[in-house]
């Protein structure tokens, strides 16, 4: 019979890398809760195998965030510790780190199950007990100032009024961050920081980066709150979206109540947060994807998603040269206007 590590290795060897820009920290948390959580390793134990894993990211992961996945990892109430040895049940007691008395016997002819990674991540939850494991990993969060608010407006090229909104509603909040004052756009368990003097900041491998989530984040979409109580919907790619998302709503006069929701990532997925879809029954949705091919493809996935629910949801594709809604933002009046209408004003 295979050892408890033995089986996590070739376990691991099945999970999905990790990618920057494709859910890679997700990617890496999934693979430590696996580890620590899922087949009961200790730190020492798992981080050898989670290096092997490691080589195969683009970029790597430094050793000692390695260690930060799985101190976050066995923390994490999510899953019951062992579950990944549940194939190999204990008979009248629990599982143990071998084939000890009580662990449940194969014939030579037939080897234990291994147990197989998802092909969907679950759902994710945001339950109360993570929220406080997670302020304990990430740095402090602090209200902005009247100058750090218009600093960011003018950044982002847009009016003063939306950063506030965003900030007044809990969205946006100041931290230290890789030793620089950054914005973090958060909401539940995601949280993603970008530096407030517009520098870049830096992946594991030293390599600049615009923006990174915080570690341990995880969420799919952003701006949920806001949902209760708006008929209209309109629905933007990337975390940022949901500030540039507000300054365009400001800019049109709108006989309906609308609310901005922000996919975290052009690869977030309804199926990672379900109970979204019944939030937005019965609204209007209208969605802004970004207009590269990962944009387009998952703008393709949201409208089906959203009108297999029975959603009335619809897509708008940004004309060119437009990559996204902050470059519309940026056009000379008489060009965005009509854009920014067509986006906020329902079709018959």
């Amino acid at each position: 019979m295979k050892s408890v590590t033995e089986r996590a290795s070739a376990y691991l060897a099945n999970m999905p890398a990790s990618i920057e820009g494709k859910q890679g920290d997700a990617a890496a948390f999934h693979a430590a809760v696996a580890l620590v959580r899922g087949f009961d390793l200790s730190e020492e134990e798992a981080l050898p195998l989670l290096s092997r894993w490691n080589v195969a990211c683009d970029p790597p992961w430094p050793e000692n965030d390695l260690r930060h996945k799985l101190r976050c990892a066995a923390t994490s109430a999510g899953r019951p510790v062992g579950y990944l040895l549940a194939s190999e049940g204990a008979q009248g007691g629990q599982n143990t780190h071998g084939a000890e008395a009580g662990d449940r016997t194969y014939s030579s002819t037939h080897s234990a199950p291994e147990p197989q990674p998802p092909a969907q991540p679950k759902a994710d939850a945001t339950p109360f007990e993570d929220r406080i494991r997670l302020c304990d990993l990430w740095p402090e969060f602090h209200p902005l100032t009247h100058a750090d608010i218009r600093t960011v407006a003018e950044l982002r090229g847009i009016f003063p009024d939306a950063v506030d909104l965003a900030h007044r509603h809990g969205f946006l909040r100041v931290a230290k961050f890789q030793g620089q004052r950054c914005l973090v756009i958060c909401e539940g368990t995601f949280a993603q920081a970008r530096r407030l003097d517009g520098q870049p900041l830096e992946r594991g491998d030293g390599t600049p980066i615009k923006a990174r989530n915080l570690l341990c984040s995880h969420g799919a979409f952003i701006g949920q709150q806001w949902l209760t109580g708006t008929t209209h919907v309109l629905l933007v790619e990337g975390a940022v979206g949901l500030i540039e998302g507000l300054a365009a709503m400001l800019l049109v006069d709108t006989p309906h109540a609308w609310s901005i929701l922000a996919a975290t990532s052009a690869s977030s997925r309804f199926a990672r947060d379900s109970g979204l879809l019944e939030q937005l029954r019965g609204k209007e949705v209208h969605i802004v994807p970004d207009t590269d091919e990962a944009g387009k493809d998952a703008a393709s996935s949201w409208l089906a998603d959203l009108q297999a629910a029975g959603v009335h949801a619809t897509a708008h594709f940004l004309p060119n040269p437009c990559n996204d809604l902050g470059d519309v933002l940026h056009l000379p009046e008489a060009e965005r206007q009509p854009i920014l209408h067509s986006l906020f004003i329902s079709r018959p």
